[in-house]
């Protein structure tokens, strides 16, 4: 399970079943291997997270094809790994 939080122009996705409420929650759904092989993955699609977490900057130009492209390449990502 995953979700997605959107805040003013940050977004984050976090492997966890519903968003943490608290750092110590969201330092609990942390899994090391598993964010490394995701940014490795949309690295090779040419997609750049922020290297420490899971976040994204968007601008108020940031097209919605852009954001489409993320979602697509994160679920190929995702299902190749579970796959794998």
């Amino acid at each position: 399970p995953w979700h997605v939080t959107n805040v003013g122009a940050r977004v984050e996705f976090v492997c966890a079943e519903k968003p943490p409420t608290n750092g110590s929650e969201a330092r609990a759904a942390m899994n090391h291997r598993l964010e490394a092989a995701i940014h490795l993955a949309l690295v090779n699609r040419g997609i750049l997270l922020a290297p420490f977490h899971n976040m994204m900057l968007l601008s108020p130009v940031t097209a919605e094809g852009q954001v489409d492209r993320l979602v697509f390449e994160l679920g190929n990502a995702v299902g190749e790994l579970i796959d794998s």
